[in-house]
């Protein structure tokens, strides 16, 4: 368990404790089960959810999850496919006056997911989300209530992070845009697209640095958390990203370059056989101007 926990994490880990057994004891086909995001890393707030994973022999039916969910008493309960190719469920559900979301998944599922991404390099997102990275950190940074054996498998399979992944996400990511687009959407004032285009580039600019810090995707709730976790980045790296999105645009503008060139400058130094002689080129274009003709 993570030290220095915030109060809010002690006790929602507290009720994790309470309510793993009332499902358990429900079902003999529960192999695993453990706490996961901003509890199990210990920095949950008043707003913050109660997060579980279930891991099943074998994955139980819609039907079977009702039954259980009456018998133990929860209260809202919503209920729909886990992930694009729907190998599980994901449940809402209030118990004990708490927002409890529940990942259901089979365990050769899970197997299979962390050997696509340990011996496949697996680097795919549904929309922002890198699922199986997500859930191996997940895995990693959990707060096991049941089945710590598995567990302690995944976790030493998962350890450490595979190079090869880090060069997949590198070379995923790598592929910005001329920055001159902003300075031209920053001269018009256009603020909307302007500071759309900030997010994207901030994060691939996060992307960069999860794989060059050996660090499984965990998607891009609690970045601040993350940031501190890296020791590869950019000086001040949070700080200046407030500025980004917080100062006037020409300056939020001048730091995202200088924020863009420093990471490139630390992919180079980190993973010198990923070439960005092409990336720099792309990136340093000048958008053209053109001139009124003088007299005719």
């Amino acid at each position: 368990m993570t030290l220095n926990m915030t109060e809010h994490s002690i006790w929602r880990i507290s009720l994790a404790h309470k309510i793993a057994p009332a499902f358990i004891a429900n079902s003999t086909k529960v192999a695993a089960c453990f706490v996961f995001g901003s509890a199990a890393l210990g920095i949950s707030d008043q707003y913050s959810d109660l997060e579980l994973g279930f891991i099943w022999s074998e994955l139980p039916s819609a039907e079977d999850l009702q039954a259980t969910a009456q018998r133990v008493g929860v209260k809202g309960r919503e209920i729909q496919p886990y992930g694009e190719a729907k190998q599980g469920w994901f449940e809402q559900f209030y118990l004990y006056g708490m927002k409890v979301e529940a990942n259901h998944l089979a365990r050769d599922t899970m197997d299979n997911f962390i050997m696509d991404v340990i011996e496949r390099y697996d680097v795919s997102q549904n929309g922002l989300v890198f699922e199986k990275q997500a859930l191996a950190s997940h895995i990693l940074r959990g707060v096991v209530l049941y089945g710590e054996d598995i567990i302690k498998n995944w976790q030493t399979q998962l350890s450490p992070y595979p190079e090869e992944l880090a060069i997949a996400m590198i070379q995923k990511h790598m592929n910005f845009r001329p920055f001159d687009g902003q300075q031209v959407l920053t001269e018009r004032l256009e603020i909307p697209m302007l500071y759309e285009n900030r997010c994207t580039i901030v994060r691939k600019l996060l992307n960069l640095l999860f794989g060059l810090n050996r660090i499984y995707h965990p998607g891009f709730k609690w970045t601040s958390y993350w940031v501190e976790a890296m020791t590869i980045k950019p000086p001040e790296f949070f700080a200046r990203l407030e500025r980004v999105f917080q100062s006037d645009a020409a300056s939020g503008t001048h730091e995202l370059r200088q924020l863009s060139e420093e990471t490139f400058d630390l992919v180079e130094q980190h993973l010198p056989q990923v070439d960005l002689k092409q990336q720099r080129e792309t990136f340093n274009r000048l958008n053209p101007k053109w001139k009124l003709p003088v007299g005719d």
